[in-house]
């Protein structure tokens, strides 16, 4: 049972096509988790529903959104362009059955930002409709470290990314279609150790192997 755990797990690495050689990207919340479990979730059930707030936010300040204390330690939330927040709850039909959180103002950029982590991922919701949203990855020293286009369908989408080098300092979040604008739920983020693409590679390769051989015998 084990190996077929270790197994399950080395396809779903090597299924994630990274757009960078030192990044792991995700559309599945199953095989990001498989990948790196354990990590905090943040699901800002704290929030006050249909509050808005100015930015930044964070575990140790009080806002008109949520209380302090009542977002998990290690991340800070902001806006650019207009710093006005929201917290949306399921009343609002956008797909989403829990408390989500982003900009007000569908000319804003969502930013988070972390300290020592290698691992991000969380449920974008694109609001009202469909569209492309910009997910942008930095380091900690503000460096680029990828870019994606992500097609956010009306409801729930998943994105996830794995830093395999430098750790991520920052990830935004720009909606390319207004007026829709860029709320996300059940954010995982921390530390994970994974492999680099080129061994998962060969890795997946001596696991078929191995099976085939069990099979054999």
């Amino acid at each position: 049972m084990r190996f077929h755990r270790y197994l399950l797990l080395v396809i779903l690495l090597s299924l994630s096509v990274p757009a960078y050689a030192d990044l792991l990207t995700f559309s599945s919340s199953s095989a990001f988790i498989a990948t790196a479990p354990g990590l905090p979730v943040e699901t800002f059930e704290s929030g006050l529903v249909d509050a808005v707030c100015t930015g930044p936010l964070s575990s140790g300040a009080t806002s008109a959104c949520f209380p302090a204390g009542g977002l998990l330690p290690g991340v800070v939330y902001s806006a650019t362009g207009d710093p006005s927040m929201i917290v949306t709850g399921p009343a609002l039909p956008i797909g989403n059955t829990s408390n989500v959180l982003g900009p007000s103002s569908e000319n804003s950029t969502f930013s988070l930002g972390f300290t020592g982590v290698t691992a991000v991922g969380f449920d974008l919701f694109p609001g009202f409709g469909s569209g492309n949203m910009a997910i942008q990855i930095f380091s900690p020293t503000d460096t680029s470290l990828g870019s994606f286009i992500v097609h956010a369908v009306f409801g729930e989408n998943f994105f996830g990314v794995i830093s395999t080098g430098d750790l991520i300092g920052r990830v935004t979040i720009e909606s390319q279609v207004p007026p829709n604008v860029e709320l996300i739920d059940n954010l995982r983020f921390g530390a994970a150790t994974v492999p680099e693409p080129s061994s998962l590679l060969l890795l997946a390769a001596g696991f078929v192997l191995v099976f085939r051989l069990r099979k054999r015998d």
